[in-house]
């Protein structure tokens, strides 16, 4: 019995290291870090904590199921970010005054991005939405559950930070801060299922 939960560790510590390479090589181009995000996601509520089907193939099903909407999704936010980004440059070459002005702009149009990332792409990975309809929905969770929101946004910074700080940890970072992060979703992403009516286990079903 020990050596059978032993190996079902083992197992679970292999699965969580194997779905964040996944996440990772698919990440590399930047431009798909959003539809990789939402694969990761869905692969860790569907295969590491449902064990429906065979990891990869989870990943890639969720990768190619929720493309259409992750993409255009992550391009937006990853234009939000380069525009931080420049702001952020601009601070520290520009005088002052202006440099202040432009670090006010790159903190508006960052905290908003930051705040709803882990709610964003987790939903996608779920639920089926308009651009606009996600775009609402995922404001109206951030501050809904703006407990959650705030923790959810410690753990991303814990992971950008770590990552930055020792960045050969990167392949096995993924999996272990997205199953931490869907202790916080999926009971609101629970809650909602059953008050549209469908069973609390009818999407990992699937």
């Amino acid at each position: 019995m020990k050596e059978s939960k032993l190996r079902q560790a083992i197992g679970f510590i292999i699965d969580l290291v194997f779905v964040g390479i996944l996440w990772l090589l698919c990440s590399l181009p930047v431009l798909t870090l959003g539809p990789s995000t939402t694969a990761l996601y869905y692969t860790i509520v569907k295969n590491v904590l449902h064990d429906r089907g065979e990891l990869a193939k989870v990943f890639f099903t969720g990768l190619k199921r929720n493309f259409r909407q992750s993409f255009p999704m992550w391009l937006l936010y990853l234009g939000l970010l380069a525009l931080a980004a420049l702001d952020i440059y601009g601070y520290s070459h520009m005088g002052l005054e202006r440099g202040r002005q432009l670090s006010a702009l790159g903190g508006v149009l960052l905290i908003p991005a930051v705040l709803s990332f882990p709610w964003m792409f987790a939903y996608i990975s779920r639920f089926e939405n308009s651009f606009g309809g996600s775009l609402r929905f995922v404001a109206y969770l951030c501050f809904r559950h703006i407990g959650r929101t705030l923790l959810l946004t410690l753990e991303l910074l814990g992971f950008v930070t770590i990552a930055w700080l020792i960045p050969y940890l990167l392949p096995i970072l993924p999996g272990p801060f997205a199953l931490l992060m869907s202790l916080q979703i999926e009971p609101v992403f629970r809650a909602y299922t059953l008050d549209q009516g469908e069973g609390k286990d009818a999407w990992y079903n699937e």
